[in-house]
């Protein structure tokens, strides 16, 4: 299968920019779906309706400012948002990209031409913030059952005092206790009883003797 087509949400109330920026996709030759709307009110329908691939918004436009649709981080958000403005300054493009934005965008004539280019790097950046989103959700995902895993497990660890006779183990506090009273004690382990095949034998030949057949 072929790769899908780009699809692009222009949000430009500057009908001679919009058509500058799909020329220059057009001449690019590269296959792209581009949508053109005017508002931000038609951009969260448009972008609702059929979501696209990367969005490039006029910072300032006839319902509001381009900072009002942003997410920050922007991957936190369905698609990358680039903004274009007429005022190229550090202050405007400071808050583009505090406000979410993948990218901040001067807007004239070679801006246009170039940018097939300058949304080729945005989408590259993209899948990156993408990537690195999914492995940190996966790496937190992982110390999350590991700690898990750990506030349920206890160890012993050191010399443990046992009786070579009985088997029972010295507290700390200097008393005596069975092995597995000790250990339920000390860790999350809890015990069933039964004979080993050894001491079932043993304890089967005990009852032979107590109780020898009398036929």
């Amino acid at each position: 299968m072929g790769k899908s087509p780009l699809r692009l949400l222009i949000v430009e109330d500057e009908a001679a920019h919009a058509a500058a920026i799909q020329r220059a996709f057009e001449a690019d030759g590269a296959e792209t779906q581009i949508e053109v709307v005017r508002t931000l009110q038609e951009f969260r329908r448009c972008s609702a309706d059929h979501p696209p691939d990367l969005a490039l918004l006029d910072l300032n436009l006839p319902d509001g400012r381009a900072v009002e649709v942003m997410t920050n981080p922007p991957e936190a958000g369905p698609f990358p948002i680039m903004v274009m403005t007429s005022y190229g300054n550090e202050q405007v493009a400071v808050e583009a990209i505090k406000t979410g934005a993948l990218d901040y965008v001067v807007k004239s004539a070679e801006a246009f031409v170039m940018m097939p280019r300058t949304v080729e790097r945005a989408l590259r950046e993209w899948k990156l913030l993408i990537e690195r989103r999914e492995t940190v959700a996966a790496q937190k995902q992982l110390i999350a059952r590991l700690e898990e895993a750990l506030s349920k497990v206890k160890t012993l660890s050191g010399l443990l005092p046992i009786c070579s006779a009985c088997k029972k183990i010295r507290d700390d506090q200097g008393y005596w206790s069975q092995v597995e009273g000790y250990i339920q004690k000390h860790t999350d382990a809890r015990f069933t009883h039964s004979y080993c095949p050894e001491c079932s034998q043993k304890y089967l030949s005990k009852l032979e003797g107590d109780y020898p057949d009398t036929q």
